[in-house]
């Protein structure tokens, strides 16, 4: 079955935004249209320059979606794509999970946890680690396969599972930008994190300057498994929202130190590239049109760690 199949537009309920008026969801700033990919269109805000979907596919399909998504590709899904990639930066944020929770025996919580490698990774370093995911089919593989523990559901509707200020560390690894409506797991995770509480986040970047010349976009745009491409900017406006402080941000994420460098360098090459050989080649209209359609094998990574404000009362 293609996931592309039957995905139908709805705005989600009680979306915190106007779908007539393409309001930002972040910062209610005023939206223009960014980028087309299939039947998709993402709107940039103005103020805080983060892109969106809009009018998003209805929660029924992003659910069907995402049951299929882990999948095997010889049975519907795309997991297997990005699996092993994934998997190689585990051993690094890992030790970020350590080293920012300062805790001997850390607790902690993989939101969008797919299969269950991650919380694999955390427990075989000691730490008390689980997972929660949408996916039916990544959980059950977690869980039967995997041996990890891990919930299928959605991190909102657990509140009462015993999991209010119980964990030292939550862990979001490329899943917010999947999230039709992110600030209410966000606000989810809060309510799970103890005082003080570390949350770990990554995702594609949006927003960088020198990609306005690249004849295309880049690959995080890719609904609807990406409803968002944040800018800094943008989720670091969200995550305040979210009750959390900023302590660390990083816009160029990657395992190694010569990684980090070769993946700028590639990144820079390929818009600058774009400007200089194709654009007085198709002109500003050609340029215009290329932009819609192509899409690129580049994109930073964007790693931001955030901790959760302590709330103090007046005597």
């Amino acid at each position: 079955m293609n996931l592309l199949t039957s995905l139908k537009y709805s705005p989600p309920a009680n979306a915190p935004y106007s779908i007539d008026s393409m309001k930002c969801y972040v910062c209610a700033g005023a939206c223009t249209k960014d980028v087309m990919f299939a039947r998709y269109t993402y709107w940039k805000c103005s103020n805080c320059f983060t892109s969106q979907v809009l009018p998003q596919p209805d929660s029924e399909s992003l659910e069907t979606y995402y049951n299929l998504y882990h999948l095997s590709e010889g049975a519907g899904g795309v997991y297997d794509e990005v699996e092993d990639r994934m998997k190689a930066d585990f051993p690094t944020k890992v030790k970020m999970a350590i080293t920012y929770t300062k805790t001997k025996n850390p607790r902690l919580l993989d939101v969008g946890c797919g299969k269950g490698f991650f919380v694999k990774a955390a427990l075989d370093s000691n730490i008390q680690a689980e997972g929660i995911d949408l996916s039916n089919s990544g959980i059950e593989y977690a869980v039967k396969t995997l041996r990890v523990p891990a919930t299928s559901g959605r991190i909102q509707d657990h509140k009462m599972k015993g999991w209010k200020e119980a964990f030292d560390v939550v862990t979001l690894w490329a899943t917010i930008e999947h999230l039709p409506d992110p600030l209410s797991v966000i606000h989810a995770i809060h309510g799970c994190l103890k005082p003080g509480g570390i949350l770990l986040c990554d995702t594609g970047l949006g927003h960088i300057v020198w990609e306005k010349f690249l004849p295309g976009h880049n690959q995080w745009y890719d609904a609807p498994q990406h409803l968002f491409v944040f800018s800094e900017n943008g989720l670091v406006r969200l995550l305040e929202q979210g009750g959390f402080s900023i302590i660390h941000s990083d816009t160029n994420f990657e395992r190694s130190v010569m990684r980090r460098w070769v993946r700028w360098l590639r990144h820079f090459l390929l818009c600058f590239v774009g400007w200089a050989f194709l654009g007085p080649l198709l002109g500003k209209r050609g340029l215009h049109n290329m932009r819609q359609d192509a899409k690129w094998p580049l994109g930073r990574l964007m790693s931001i760690v955030a901790q959760k404000k302590t709330v103090t009362t007046k005597s």
